[in-house]
């Protein structure tokens, strides 16, 4: 899906609100016959990729990988064999 308009006209506040990170100030969200307004982020099924990289800084690269897994509730063994994976597809070994 693509959203494409002039700058200041809603689109990521569109995407932030498809992906739960804002709430709509009025209306619904739907999604495949569901109201998801108000269910959780990491229950969407629905993710966003930002333009520029949206990493939080205060965490390192470890804790930045494993935070979606560890936000829905995943094993952490399985967190973290899969993080040292996502780092050597990326070459970020050296940084875990």
């Amino acid at each position: 899906m693509v959203f494409v308009g002039p700058s200041g006209c809603g689109k990521t506040t569109t995407l932030k609100m498809l992906a739960g990170l804002e709430l709509p100030s009025f209306g619904r969200i739907w999604s495949d016959d569901k109201d998801i307004t108000l269910l959780p982020s990491g229950q969407r099924d629905v993710a966003m990729v930002f333009q520029s990289y949206a990493l939080y800084p205060h965490m390192t690269v470890e804790r930045n990988l494993a935070f979606g897994p560890t936000v829905r509730g995943e094993p952490k063994a399985e967190i973290a064999e899969r993080v040292k994976h996502v780092a050597s597809l990326v070459g970020l070994e050296s940084l875990l």
